[in-house]
This record gives structure tokens, C-alpha cells and sequence, in this order.
């Protein structure tokens, strides 16, 4: 089956659910990020795991981390994380932790398409939500690195979607598997927001992890996890 007959599909199976006042249960891999980092000190995102003991998340949520706490909302369970994958250019990140409940989630094996549904989940007040999201486009996002030190291109998706301040690092889920990770909400129109392509923009954060090094970004820039801004 494509992906366009999946979304067929889904989408006629989501309308049965809204009919019969169902909802999906968020997953269990959805965590919340609490940073001890930069100014104001605190910074707050989202995250999946994706891998055993491995959270996906924005770059700039844990940039200047001197400490990451990352709880699994409904569990009570809060454990310390350290970054072990960074990517300032496509604002991407991994972060390993221990003792996380719940099977991870699965990457995507190609991209999505206009037009593709599916649900974003993030950690707002310390409870997942859900939010239905629609892909308007794949994009390349002409925009600075989290530092603002260069321009670049990160591949991703304009999308339809419900996206508040403090989102950053949420998943964005397609047939039940990762496309991508909430980056920004559109400060122009209301309900658009943009994400990270998961598949395209992980090279780096892929590599460092294989590796066990996080050494220079695409440019050749030393990275420094200490740097905040």
C-alpha cells in the first residue's frame, strides 16, 4: 500500500474514531525536556525516544545544558539526560537517558508528501498533547544556525497545525512513525507552523551517535555544548 492509499485510509478510519468520540492514546515514548542552560535559565521542550535509552529533540531546547532532567508524563518517572548527538545547522539533537518506560517510536523510511496527515505530540504543563497536523509542503527552510552565526538550508515541512511557544522538539508522527521534529510556529499566519525533516536533516546527530564523538557541525565549526547563544 502507498502512502498516499495509507492516508486514504487513515483518514477514513480517523473520521470513524471522531464519530464514535475515540481518540488515540498518546505514546508512551513522548517526554518532556526541562533545561538548566540559558538565559532566563530555564528552558522547557519535547521529545521522543526513538532508539533504546535515546530521546530525539531540537538542538536549541538543550544548547548551553548544564543539566537536563526529562520526565515521561503519567509515569512519574524523571531521569537525567546527557547529549550525545548535535547538530546547531539542522537544530537537531539526541539525548541519552536511562530508565525511561515504553517502546520506542519508529523513523519514517521516506518522506512525507502535501497533503499527508497525522498528529504532532507535545508536553505542555506536564501532560502530552496531541495535535493534528497536516503536511503543507516539504520545504527547505532558509533560516541562521541556533547561534545565528551563518545562514543555511534545513529540509522540512511547512504545516497545518495548532503550534504554541515552548513546542520546540516535538514529534511529528505520519502512519505511526517519525517525519519530523517541531522547530517553529509561522509568526505571519496563524496555524502554520514548520518542522525539521527527521529522515533528511539527521545525518550528523546519526553519525556523532555511531561514533560516540561530537567534534565539528557540516562547516567545520568545533562545537561547543557549553555555548548557549
Amino acid at each position: 500500500m502507498t502512502r498516499r492509499e495509507r492516508w486514504r485510509a487513515g483518514t477514513v478510519l480517523a473520521t470513524l474514531a471522531i464519530a464514535s468520540g475515540c481518540a488515540p492514546d498518546p505514546p508512551v515514548a513522548i517526554v518532556g525536556l526541562s533545561v538548566n542552560a540559558c538565559d532566563p535559565g530555564l528552558e522547557a521542550g519535547s521529545g521522543a525516544i526513538v532508539a533504546p535509552g535515546i530521546v530525539l529533540t531540537s538542538a536549541h531546547v538543550v544548547a548551553g545544558a548544564e543539566s537536563i532532567a526529562v520526565r515521561q508524563p503519567g509515569t512519574g518517572v524523571v531521569v537525567d539526560g546527557t547529549i550525545v548527538g548535535f547538530d546547531p545547522i539542522n537544530d537537531l539533537a539526541y539525548v541519552a537517558v536511562d530508565d525511561l518506560i515504553g517502546q520506542e517510536l519508529q523513523m519514517a523510511t521516506q518522506q512525507a508528501v502535501s497533503g499527508d496527515t497525522g498528529t504532532a505530540y507535545v508536553v505542555r504543563d506536564g501532560m502530552v498533547v496531541a495535535l493534528p497536523i497536516t503536511i503543507a509542503r516539504p520545504i527547505n527552510i532558509r533560516t541562521e544556525d541556533i547561534y545565528i552565526d551563518a545562514m543555511t538550508n534545513r529540509p522540512g515541512y511547512e504545516l497545518v497545525a495548532d503550534i504554541e511557544p515552548g513546542d520546540s522538539g516535538g514529534v511529528v508522527l505520519i502512519d505511526g512513525e517519525v517525519i519530523g521534529i517541531i522547530w517553529a510556529r509561522s509568526n505571519l499566519s496563524a496555524n502554520r507552523a514548520y518542522a525539521i525533516d527527521a529522515i533528511a536533516a539527521a545525518a550528523a546527530i546519526d553519525q556523532q551517535l555511531s561514533s560516540g564523538e561530537i567534534d565539528t557541525d557540516a562547516n567545520g565549526v568545533l562545537i561547543d555544548l557549553t555555548r548557549c547563544y
